[in-house]
């Protein structure tokens, strides 16, 4: 389907739903409202590929979460032979927090596939602050972080500890404390 005209990004959102679900493969370009484009390559309803102007994952997801408009077209093409890039209900998430994503027949929010679940707000709002720090794998990183103990000060240490870029890392302890202020930490 191809958009001549920018539309709200909730039209995207059901398009990857389709994609996900009917388990196509092709291509879906992306041309947000800042100017940016996001080309996204599905393999059987699998995000493979994920492409920005810097290459990099994170900036995409960054891109495609900062948008309210957006105009794209979507191509059929071969099947892919590249692994799948992310959880494409956990993509769905990052572009669009408040999207309810049951294309794969989950009834639970799915923000990580281990044993992220609605019940860990903290964990959640951990993942969402990382993200913002290190890309997708914030979400590799918080379940690590948090897979012995729920104690929210180490787990603020350990994914500081994990991003090798030392303002990164600050940066992102900074906005963690201060966003759990309200814990004992």
């Amino acid at each position: 389907m191809a958009q001549s005209q920018f539309v709200p990004k909730v039209k995207l959102i059901e398009q990857l739903g389709e994609i996900i679900s009917n388990r196509e493969t092709g291509f879906l370009t992306i041309l947000t409202d800042s100017n940016r484009s996001v080309l996204l390559r599905f393999s059987r309803g699998h995000l493979t590929r994920l492409h920005c102007r810097s290459k990099e994952a994170g900036e995409a997801i960054q891109v495609l979460a900062e948008s309210a408009l957006v105009k794209y077209t979507y191509a059929s093409a071969p099947e892919d032979s590249e692994p799948e890039l992310m959880p494409a209900d956990s993509f769905l998430q990052l572009i669009d927090p408040g999207v309810n994503t049951v294309t794969s027949g989950n009834t639970r929010p799915v923000v990580s596939g281990n044993n992220m679940s609605a019940g860990d707000p903290i964990k959640a709002q951990m993942l969402e602050i990382a993200t913002e720090y290190i890309g997708i794998v914030a979400e590799m990183i918080v379940d690590e972080a948090f897979e012995d103990n729920n104690d929210v000060g180490r787990a603020i240490d350990y994914i500081g500890n994990a991003i090798p870029d030392a303002n990164q890392s600050k940066a992102f302890r900074r906005a963690a404390l201060e966003h759990f202020s309200s814990i004992d930490i």
